[in-house]
């Protein structure tokens, strides 16, 4: 279409009118909003930010009290344990040291002050920081009233600080090394020694605490070749931002302790007196006691025992398929799978977190439930409390239905809810808690009926052919 215009007026609104117009479009069209969901590219290791801080400090000289402020605004950020650091006390002293030579009265007192607060040496301490300092000015100086006095330096600074991950937030727990006063178990005859027992159990449940995602499970196996670590970045063979680093280390909430009291897998023979054969069986069993307890307090927050007897080999002379490592084997996976559901039960019991009709996930994976596995899941109520103690007894519980897990993540699981015996909706997320395994319903066996045999009755023949054929057969008999 052409439009034709007489003036330059109107085309020129014309023009602001269609302009108008377009944006009028382009902001009616909706937004597409992101949907995409938030993945996690990297772990979380902590970081290193900038912190502002400013600082005063004194010393006999100009260039002393500098250090000492100095040092008071990096132990402001990150602590003792990283301004007792020799190589990071002395780091700023080459520069500073010159500030002494303009330390008298009059003129010189004037241009130290100066020099101190220009830009030139700002860029000097930054620069002899190598990174633990950002950004730096001197804020005042003061010279000292009388003869002996210190003189005071107040600065303002931008110190590197190191942000801890997200995951030091959570329970820290730290899994002790097994201990037993037996040297050797006994696995189907032979004695085996008890650290190839003891460390893979202990290992194994530092594994499963660690999938679940509720605990920072601290490391207390490698503490040398940490510590080498810590030694490089003091040494200064590594950026001076890592400084922020040292007096990071956690300390642990809870130690999980174990003692195994028992665990063997014998084999029996018993040679028959008929013969040379052997008849042999092999049984066994497992104990483990387990103590969770405060660091803090030194308070024992669980004390179980934890019982398990693997499947028994019945006597037999021909022979059996015994495996001697993989019965090793199931027989450490059963510890770690009732010690780690002890420690979520006392700490963090499953939960259902989100909901879609019958679909559910739940707050757990890992090694806390089995895939295909049913569980009991029970809606919470109203907390109970020991009237004498004022203690929490827990929650009042109601059955609600059943889960059957479909997968398993690493952090999370996935099922779908069966035998729903109560109204889902309007329940609150983690109100709905996974329990113990559900039962396993018996298969029904169809019988077909028992049918009455038939009676039949011989009657007698009084035929002469009969008496005949009988004399033939038998003789005189009485049929």
């Amino acid at each position: 279409m052409k439009i034709t215009m007489k003036s330059g007026m109107p085309a020129i609104l014309l023009s602001i009118a269609l302009g108008l117009a377009g944006c009028g479009e382009k902001a009616a069209q909706p937004s597409v909003a992101s949907s995409a969901p938030k993945l996690t590219q990297t772990p979380d290791v902590g970081q290193v930010e900038q912190v502002i801080t400013t600082a005063t400090g004194s010393g006999i000289s100009p260039g002393a009290a500098l250090n000492d402020a100095l040092k008071l605004a990096i132990m402001q950020v990150n602590g003792a344990a990283v301004q007792a650091n020799s190589s990071n006390a002395s780091m700023f002293e080459q520069v500073t040291a010159t500030l002494d030579v303009d330390s008298t009265a009059g003129s010189g007192s004037a241009s130290m002050k100066a020099t101190m607060q220009g830009q030139a040496f700002a860029e000097q301490i930054i620069s002899q920081s190598k990174g633990v300092v950002s950004s730096f000015k001197v804020v005042d100086v003061a010279s000292p009233f009388s003869k002996g006095g210190l003189y005071k330096v107040e600065i303002e600074a931008r110190i590197a600080k190191f942000k801890a991950p997200a995951d030091s937030g959570k329970i820290k727990i730290v899994v002790a090394p097994l201990r037993s006063e037996q040297v050797s178990f006994n696995i189907g005859g032979r004695a085996v020694p008890a650290q190839e027992v003891l460390a893979p159990i202990r290992q194994q449940i530092i594994d499963a605490l660690s999938q679940t995602g509720r605990f920072t499970v601290l490391d207390r196996q490698f503490e040398g070749e940490l510590q080498d670590e810590l030694n490089m970045i003091t040494s200064g063979n590594s950026p001076s931002t890592d400084l922020a680093k040292l007096g990071q280390a956690l300390s642990a909430d809870l130690v999980w302790v174990g003692v195994v009291n028992e665990f063997a897998y014998q084999r029996h023979a018993r040679k028959l007196q008929t013969s040379d054969r052997e008849l042999v069986s092999y049984a066994g069993a497992w104990s483990v006691s387990q103590r969770m307890i405060n660091l803090a307090t030194r308070q024992i927050l669980q004390s179980t025992t934890l019982r398990g007897e693997p499947p028994a080999i019945a006597a037999t002379t021909l022979g059996s398929n015994f495996n001697e490592s993989q019965t090793l084997k199931n027989m450490q996976a059963a510890i770690v799978k009732q010690a780690t559901e002890a420690i979520l039960l006392r700490t963090f019991p499953i939960s259902i977190v989100e909901r879609d009709g019958d679909n559910v996930v739940l707050s757990q994976g890992g090694n806390a439930v089995v895939e295909n596995g049913r569980y009991r899941v029970y809606q919470q109520g109203k907390e109970i409390k020991d009237p004498q103690t004022g203690q929490s007894l827990g929650n009042m519980e109601k059955l609600c239905c059943e889960v059957r897990i479909e997968r398993v993540a690493p952090n999370l699981s996935y099922g779908v809810l069966e035998n729903v015996k109560i109204k889902l909706d309007g329940i609150a997320a983690g109100a709905l808690q996974v329990r113990e395994a559900a039962p396993v319903e018996k298969a029904i066996v169809k019988t077909e009926p028992v049918v009455a045999p038939v009676k039949t009755e011989v009657k007698r023949s009084t035929s002469a052919a009969a008496a005949k054929n009988a004399t033939a057969v038998g003789g005189d008999k009485d049929w």
